[in-house]
């Protein structure tokens, strides 16, 4: 691709002599002053400029000012062709801003050179321009990424204060807004769990109907549904309008999906542990109770008996005594042995009572455990 250059000089015939020096090499443009020259650089955005110093108007200096002072332009270099060769003169046109100075009439060799030389340097600084944006480009995109790392092994470390499918439901899709995502998510359970849209809305039934879809990851142009066997994930704002941010999110919404299907999985485990564990308890609870309520009966019966027992013993004692023509202290002792034997039945009545509060502390305890496992 060839070079252009603008020549801007008053003169038809300087513009004529320029012109056919470089048109072999170089495509061309003119302008016959200086805000001609203004106008054609920023229709044409020139990559050389070979600039006459007087011309009406606005003059060379001037005119390469103006150039230097815009962004846009002052990295277009500048050779000033003049008639005037004096130091100060010189001077000027640097200070001007111009890169270099020739003197009319110009030698071609000379000129074909500076050309050459100022057009190198020019390339050299876009190349170089152009290697530290893709070098920051480059650096942004490794900053991005470890970033977005890191907030993936945030999300490891989050999932395991789920404890409830609801829980990880919001997770996910609290993950996604992190990285500017809009989502809804949709667990297959008894019942099934969203979040982010309500059971019937669009949303939820897209989801469902896509669990039936083998692929992982599937695209409905900036919308993405992400699954896994556990979880469906939907994606309403995917950035497809930039490559790179795409092919990121892409991958770490994979690694995400299946962190989360992990936890899902756990989490799903347990309560189905946790729901046979409560039936063997519940089991446990009722075999207890009834056995107490036995141990109770047999016990009151046994108290009864042995109450009725003894105090027919009591007195068929004390009428007997009366046949057996015994000393008084005799019959004394007799009854106070009787008496005693009584008093040591209603202690051992004392000790089952101690036995059944033993079992209903028992029983209280597996209430309390049955409670926490709900």
């Amino acid at each position: 691709m060839r070079n252009t250059i603008l020549v801007v000089d008053d003169s038809e015939m300087n513009r004529m002599v320029l012109t056919a020096i470089l048109e072999s090499n170089y495509d061309l443009i003119e302008a016959d002053s200086g805000q001609a020259c203004l106008d054609q650089v920023e229709a044409h955005q020139p990559d050389l400029i070979l600039l006459d110093v007087n011309m009406p108007g606005m003059d060379g200096h001037e005119t390469c000012v103006k150039l230097k002072s815009h962004e846009s332009t002052n990295s277009i270099p500048v050779i000033f062709v003049s008639g005037l060769d004096t130091a100060e003169e010189r001077l000027a046109g640097f200070e001007a801003g111009g890169d270099e100075y020739l003197i009319k009439p110009v030698v071609e060799e000379d000129l074909l050179k500076k050309i050459h030389e100022n057009l190198g340097k020019t390339g050299l600084m876009k190349r170089i321009k152009q290697e530290a944006t893709d070098a920051m480009n480059v650096a942004m995109e490794a900053m991005t990424s470890s970033s977005e790392l890191g907030q993936v092994i945030n999300f490891v470390t989050s999932t395991l204060e789920a404890d409830s499918l609801s829980k990880m439901a919001e997770k996910i899709c609290k993950i996604s807004e992190e990285f500017g995502l809009s989502s809804c998510a949709f667990i297959p359970n008894t019942p099934n769990v969203f979040y982010g849209c309500d059971e019937q809305s669009i949303e939820a039934r897209l989801l469902i109907k896509t669990t039936a879809i083998n692929d992982r990851i599937t695209h409905f142009g900036i919308r993405t549904i992400v699954k896994s066997d556990n979880l469906s994930l939907l994606i309403k704002n995917m950035p497809i309008d930039d490559e790179s941010r795409y092919g990121r999110i892409n991958d770490h919404l994979a690694v995400l999906i299946s962190i989360a299907d992990g936890r899902i999985q756990t989490i799903k485990a347990n309560t189905a542990l946790n729901k046979n564990r409560n039936i063997v308890l519940s089991r446990v609870i009722e075999m207890t109770e009834q056995q107490i309520e036995s141990i109770k009966s047999k016990f009151v019966k046994h108290d009864s008996h042995i109450r009725t027992t003894m105090l027919d013993l009591i007195v068929n004692l004390e009428s007997e005594l009366f046949r057996l023509g015994l000393e008084e202290d005799q019959e004394k002792a007799l009854m106070e042995l009787a008496y005693g034997a009584s008093s040591k039945i209603e202690e051992t009545r004392g000790n089952s009572q101690e036995f059944e509060s033993s079992l209903s502390t028992i029983l209280e305890m597996l209430y309390e455990l049955f409670n926490q496992d709900e």
